[in-house]
């Protein structure tokens, strides 16, 4: 085991992140446990839980990683159109669910024991997800109302969730064989040229 003192708070956060996320993408989130990310850093588990609170805790850290390379990705586009915005950060989700299958599949899989409540630090996460569609969403149909655009933003990223789930789930033969990204082409495009041409009513 390594010694106490070998690594600081923030490296020793940091190597387990790493370890959920190998171990994830190589056994699956069911069999992932504090034991064995202990065992994959070569720490004693008492010593993570000076870290995270508990496995919850340490599965939103890498669940955190995850998103903030979703969001990094997202956000390497800065100019364009509205459609041209939404299309990359559906392309790169889309990216992910089939690439990094067991990791993307982790932020939506796991659950908080005992129906914990998930903190503010991680549903931020999520939150500048939204907030990054919403901006395209209000510039393609301005004049909308916030609501508006809550509802059409999180009704859009839901259908490319599924498209996504589909994909990543070699489900996609049901529907004949279609190309995912053919289907998030077809969506986005129907959608917002429809929420373009949206009028607001007095």
């Amino acid at each position: 085991m390594a010694r106490r003192n070998q690594h600081s708070r923030e490296e020793l956060q940091a190597l387990a992140v790493h370890a959920v996320r190998e171990l994830v993408a190589e056994q699956g989130l069911a069999k992932l446990s504090v034991r064995k990310v202990a065992e994959q850093i070569r720490y004693t588990p008492g010593m993570l839980y000076h870290v995270f609170a508990n496995l919850d805790d340490l599965i939103l850290h890498a669940n955190a990683a995850t998103l903030d390379a979703l969001l990094a990705e997202i956000e390497t586009v800065n100019t364009g159109s509205p459609q041209q915005a939404l299309h990359h950060m559906a392309s790169a989700y889309l990216a992910l669910a089939r690439e990094q299958t067991a990791l993307w599949q982790m932020v939506f899989m796991h659950r908080m024991q005992k129906s914990a409540p998930v903190p503010d630090w991680y549903q931020q996460r999520t939150a500048r997800l939204f907030a990054r569609v919403e901006r395209q969403m209000a510039r393609l149909a301005k004049g909308q109302s916030d609501s508006a655009i809550h509802l059409a933003a999180r009704t859009l990223w839901s259908s490319v969730h599924g498209i996504a789930v589909l994909a990543a789930e070699n489900k996609l033969d049901v529907a004949g064989d279609v190309d995912e990204q053919a289907m998030l082409d077809s969506l986005l495009e129907h959608y917002l040229n429809s929420w373009g041409k949206m009028q607001v009513t007095v």
